[in-house]
Order: C-alpha cells, then sequence, then structure tokens
C-alpha cells in the first residue's frame, strides 16, 4: 500500500489552476494518479480526463452531498465548478452552500483526505500488479560535461517472478524537436527498442536479459544514455522509482570551470514538485573535479531523490 502522502500531494497539486480542465492534463499527472486510472503516458487527453474524473468520482461516492460538491470544486469535474482558477471555484462553492471561503477550503480539504482512506481501503482490496522484478540497487552518473548530457545507470534486480525481458524509463522536458535518444545496454541486457511518448518528453526502453531470471535471482545490468545535441534539460536529475527500489547512488559531474551557483539536494521530493525551482534542499558543494555524490536508502514510490541546481551559463 503506498504512503497516503503520496496520493494525498498529487491530488493537491491537481486542484491547482483548471483541475482537470487544463489542457497539460496529462503531462501534469503524477505516478500515482497515472497507476490508478490505469493510463499510459500517450493516451489521448480526452481519455485521460475521463479516466481522472471518473476515478475523483469513484473516490468520493460515498461521501455527504456536500463534501462530494467540494471535491467538485476542488477538481472542476462538474460543468457549475469549470473555472479557471481554485480561488474562483471556490467563491462559486460558497455561493451554493452558503458558507464562508474558510469554511469552503476546509470541506476541500477533509474531501481530499477522504478520497485517500478510500483509495488505502481498495487498496486492500486490489494487490498492485507486479512488475515481474524489484530494484534492490541503482546507480546513476549524470555527466553534464560532455559534448551532450550523458547517463549511465547500472541497476540491480530480482526477480519476483520467472522474466526474460523488462522496461525502463527516462523522462526529460518537453520539446517540438527533441530528437531521439541513443540508448546502449553496455552489459546484462540488450536494448529491443526505444520508444518515444508522444507529447510528454519520456521514452520507454524494452531491454532483453541473457535469459530467464527465476523468482529471487539477481541480475545486475549496465546503461548508457546519450542525449541529442541541443535536447533541453531540467536542472536537477533524479531518480523517481514506479516500482519498489531499496537503494540508489545519485552522482552528478558539471562541466569544468561552469560550476552552478547553488546545488542542493532533492531527498523524497514529491514527483509533482521536482520542477519547483525554489532551493529548499540541503545545500551540496561540489568537489574540485566538479562532482557530486549522495546515496540515498529506502526510496518511496512516486518521490524524487537526486540533485538539482541554478541555471548552468554557457561558456
Amino acid at each position: 500500500m503506498p504512503n497516503d502522502s503520496d496520493l494525498l500531494g498529487e491530488l493537491k497539486s491537481l486542484r491547482q489552476r483548471r483541475g482537470v480542465g487544463r489542457p497539460d492534463l496529462r503531462d501534469q499527472l503524477g505516478p500515482e494518479i497515472r497507476k490508478r486510472c490505469g493510463l499510459t503516458p500517450s493516451a489521448p487527453h480526452a481519455r485521460v480526463r475521463q479516466a481522472v474524473t471518473q476515478l475523483i468520482r469513484d473516490l468520493t461516492r460515498d461521501l455527504s452531498a456536500d463534501l462530494q460538491a467540494a471535491a467538485a470544486a476542488a477538481f472542476g469535474t462538474e460543468t457549475a465548478f469549470q473555472y479557471a482558477t481554485l480561488d474562483a471555484r471556490i467563491r462559486r462553492l460558497c455561493a451554493e452552500q452558503h458558507i464562508a471561503e474558510r469554511t469552503a477550503r476546509r470541506k476541500i480539504d477533509i474531501a481530499l483526505r477522504a478520497m485517500v482512506r478510500a483509495a488505502e481501503e481498495t487498496d486492500t482490496e486490489t494487490p498492485p500488479a507486479d512488475p515481474g522484478w524489484r530494484v534492490t540497487a541503482l546507480r546513476a552518473l549524470f555527466r553534464l560535461d560532455t559534448e551532450t548530457p550523458e547517463l549511465y545507470e547500472i541497476r540491480t534486480i530480482v526477480a519476483t517472478r520467472e522474466i526474460t525481458e523488462m522496461t525502463v524509463r527516462f523522462s526529460l522536458p518537453q520539446a517540438p524537436e527533441g530528437g531521439d535518444l541513443t540508448v546502449d545496454a553496455l552489459f546484462g541486457a540488450r536494448v529491443q527498442g526505444v520508444e518515444s511518448q508522444p507529447g510528454n518528453g519520456s521514452w520507454r526502453v524494452s531491454l532483453r536479459l541473457p535469459g530467464p531470471l527465476a523468482p529471487g535471482e539477481e541480475h545486475e545490468f549496465w546503461l548508457r544514455v546519450v542525449l541529442p545535441a541541443g535536447r533541453p534539460i531540467w536542472s536537477h536529475y533524479a531518480v523517481v522509482p514506479l516500482d519498489p527500489c531499496e537503494s540508489c547512488t545519485v552522482q552528478v559531474r558539471f562541466p569544468p570551470g561552469r560550476l552552478p551557483g547553488d546545488v542542493w539536494l532533492l531527498d523524497g521530493v514529491p514527483y509533482t514538485d521536482l520542477c519547483d525551482d525554489r532551493a529548499e534542499g540541503v545545500r551540496l558543494v561540489p568537489s574540485g573535479l566538479g562532482d557530486v555524490r549522495r546515496d540515498f536508502g529506502r526510496l518511496r514510490e512516486g518521490y524524487g531523490y537526486g540533485v538539482a541546481w541554478s541555471p548552468i551559463h554557457p561558456s
């Protein structure tokens, strides 16, 4: 069962701006909501909005009418609450229920927490799907001192059932013409395909293993990912596990002579907050070679672990 703050944090983010009416809804969903809706990264926008709206209705089905209305106002799921801002939807709720704004906001918070409890009850009835493996250790090196950014990953997995192949995913900011990633398996696997997910900047990499892995069997493989020239990147690198991951090490190497003005730690940051430019984590100091390294344990699914930095200006 996921920590309730995973879903609660994603619901709080979803209620901002236009709620389910935002044009970029598909790209803004967190992994917990996406998983509960059964959405793929390339799902059509209409399907995404329909699935998210239905999820909200399902999670509020047993609430009182006033709390159902509060949830509808929070997310803009009903015609009466389809306004461009959360504040406007709250004002409409106040007018409909003849309550003060503070009361309306309290009802919305109560509704959101009730939705999380309803989701927990569903989780106890339906166990999550088994991807076929769990990650016991992940080591990542993100290089910014190469001609184009490069990522090296070493993953150690343990099979939870017999598997012969697996899938890993990488994400980048959206770009009109981003080019393709170059992904190579240096050891322990062969790349079968690299599939771009249109509209959300993510890639799905299919890997063939050397042979069948039996349940409980451990295996290690190494990947190298080269970004195309000119492809924009975020000012952070983070591991965001969507499946169980016991530990990871993140290293970032900055260009010599062009260190960022500020570097800080990302330790258990909600997926939806990773692109926030606020430097709120523990400050880090790169080594004389421009390296930063941090180790993480007991990772929570849907949260980010890594390093963020202020913009690096071209030389």
